[in-house]
This record gives structure tokens, sequence and C-alpha cells, in this order.
């Protein structure tokens, strides 16, 4: 046995890992240009990708839109973008599109920017449901938010569209909005308004439903609103349907998924959870291929986490505990642990009911005041 004559010391910790949540949401766009560059494209904000319209002199294309859009909403996030050539042959460039929205799952690469828990759109593009399919399996497998675009005329075009949809990683909007001279797609007015309000504070967590739509002066389609009655405004948000409303000015209505379950319907909750986890997966890597008491510094570490969300009104409440039926004496054998962590998080209010009696209680008071000079 080797002998290590003298005082020897070492260090340790025996503290919680910070857990971090990223608060800037990236964007993926898949666009078309008339001239430039194609394939990968980095922009640390709209304002810089429509400098490089200019400098580039891209004078059609979807792009000039889809980045208009982003910009009048006061963002400041990354953005993605794979550009594509315009082609006059329609088959071909469906064919170009989806492509390139496969290739956005390698944007970390050429780009350095990871489109996992992002925003994914194809202005204009999307409202082929091939399009809006392929971009809802992209989202899926990133955890992030795809956004479609539909141009139906009517109620019944729009529902038929999102028929094509089930998923907890989907947004559906209609139309274009009018802004800054331009007729722009609704799936970029909503990813700018989705990313400026997520980097608010714990943002990510809330629903980004009755959100003011900045430059926006009127839609290419009315669709009837009517609070406190039916409408087809609430009937397509019951089908899953994000909207851009006249409503004490232009704002966003809906921000629901299409998934069978209704817990996964609120899209807020579905992307609290997703960006929790992931947050928690990150903070806890260290802890790989590490002795197994070393997992006492994980649940301190995610129970610190969970008391952060609960004190910023993210969660409600929690449990973090190894479950003695899921973690046996066979599991152990084999390194393999099960953290349970239940969450609730915090409902937003999607539906308050006003009840106004009519009662005659009071009647006595104007009885009373008549009689005052008597």
């Amino acid at each position: 046995m080797e002998l290590l004559f003298g005082i020897n010391g070492s260090i340790s910790a025996s503290a919680a890992r910070p857990v971090t949540v990223e608060s800037s949401t990236p964007i993926g766009i898949v666009a078309t240009v008339s001239s430039g560059d194609v394939g990968f494209k980095k922009f640390n904000n709209a304002e810089e990708g429509l400098t490089y319209i200019k400098t580039s002199n891209i004078a059609t294309g979807t792009l000039k839109a889809a980045l208009t859009g982003i910009y009048l909403q006061g963002v400041n996030c990354p953005i993605v973008c794979y550009l594509v050539p315009e082609n006059e042959d329609a088959a071909q460039l469906k064919i170009d599109v989806l492509a390139a929205i496969g290739e956005l799952t390698k944007s970390s690469y050429p780009t350095g920017i990871n489109l996992r828990l992002g925003l994914i759109i194809a202005p204009i593009f999307s409202a082929d449901v091939e399009i809006g399919a392929k971009i809802d399996a992209i989202a899926t497998k990133l955890w992030a938010t795809g956004i479609t675009d539909d141009f139906s005329e009517d109620e019944a075009g729009f529902k038929a569209y999102m028929e094509n949809f089930g998923s907890r990683c989907m947004l559906h909007t209609t139309a274009y909005t009018k802004a800054d001279g331009l007729q722009i797609p609704n799936s970029a007015i909503l990813a700018g308004v989705i990313a400026r309000f997520d980097a608010e504070s714990f943002g990510w967590a809330k629903s980004h439903s009755n959100r003011l739509v900045l430059g926006a002066a009127g839609t290419t389609r009315e669709i009837e609103y009517l609070e406190g009655s039916d409408c087809e405004a609430r009937r397509l948000r019951q089908e899953g349907a994000c909207l851009v409303l006249l409503d004490e000015g232009w704002r966003t209505y809906g921000f629901e998924t299409r998934d069978i379950d209704p817990i996964w319907q609120a899209l807020d909750r579905v992307r609290t959870f997703y960006r929790v986890l992931d947050a928690i997966i990150k903070a806890n890597k260290w802890a790989r291929d590490r002795e197994a008491d070393q997992l006492l510094e994980v649940k301190k570490t995610v129970t610190d986490f969970m008391n952060e969300l609960v004190g910023n009104s993210v969660a409600i409440g929690f449990y973090v505990y190894f479950d003695p039926k899921k973690n046996t004496k066979a599991t152990v054998t084999a390194g393999k642990f099960y953290l349970t962590v239940e969450f609730q998080d915090m409902p937003s209010i999607k539906e308050l009911n006003i009840e106004l009696v009519y009662v005659d209680d009071y009647s006595e008071v104007l009885i009373n005041y008549l009689n005052q000079g008597e």
C-alpha cells in the first residue's frame, strides 16, 4: 500500500448546482431569396437580417416579409435562416423547402445556434399541409414550437387545414397582417411576439395570447370576434388556432395546441415543461458516470430550482423523490436510477365567468331616500 506522507488536503463541493434556463428564444426560418447566399445564414437579430437583404440586393422572396414581421415586434433574438433560391418550378421549390426544414436540426454546426426549444417557421410555404407536417416533425424532435400559416378565405377552410394536425408542439394561424407597407404572414408575426415576451423574466412560462402586435395596421381576413358571445374567433380557438384580431388594438388570440390530451392543449404548459426539463438535464450532466451517492446533490439541485420556480409564480408546487417502485435492487445494481419530479405549473386564465344578478334586496334604500324629507 502506498503511503502519502505528510499532511494532505483536498477540496469538494456539497452544494446545489445552478440551473440556468435559456431566456432568449431562437427563431428558425426557411425562406426564399432571389439573390445572395443560400443554405444556412445566421443573424443576431432581425434588423441585421434586413440590412443583409439590402446589401445583397435581394429583390424578391419570402425572407424580407418574415424578418420584417419579427423586427416590428422589437425583439432581439438570434435568427437562423435556411435560404432557398427562388424557383419557377413549384414542385422543385417544394422539395427544396422540405429539405431545408429538415436541415434545421443541424443548425448548431454552421451557425453556433441550436434551435432546441426555439421557434420554427416557413412563412407562406407552411400553408401546404406536407410542409406544415414536416415542421411538426422537426419541432417535435427539437422540443420547439412550429407555427404554420393558412390563407383560407373562410372558417371552414382553416378548420379543414388544421384537421391534419394533432401535435403539442404546433401553433396554427391564418391570414396576413398588414404592416410596414407589406403583407406579412402571421407565422412571422407570431414568432416575433412569442420571442419578444419569452425574453421577459420567466416569460417562456406564460401564455402569449392577448399580446399586442406592434406595427399592425390590419389583416387580410376579417374574423368575427365578439367578447362574451359565440363567434368565429372563439370557434377557431377551440380548434387550436392563434389569431391576430382587433381588440383594443391588434392582439393575439389563442395559445393552444391540437394535442388529443387536454393537459397538453395549453401551449404555455407544454413549453414550460420542456424548458424546465431541458434545464434540469443540462444542470446535472456533471453527475453522469459519477458515484451513486452524488444523486443527493442532484436531488438538492432540482429541489432548489423548483423552489425558484415557485417563487417566481411559474409553479404552484412540486415534489422531488426517488420512487422506490422504480428504483429496485436490480436497477441499482445496473447503475440505473429514476428521479421523479412532480410539478404543477401556474395556469393561465382562459375563461372568466362574471355573473350579473338582479336582486331587490336594496329596495328599502330607495324608499328611505324618497321619504327622507318627511
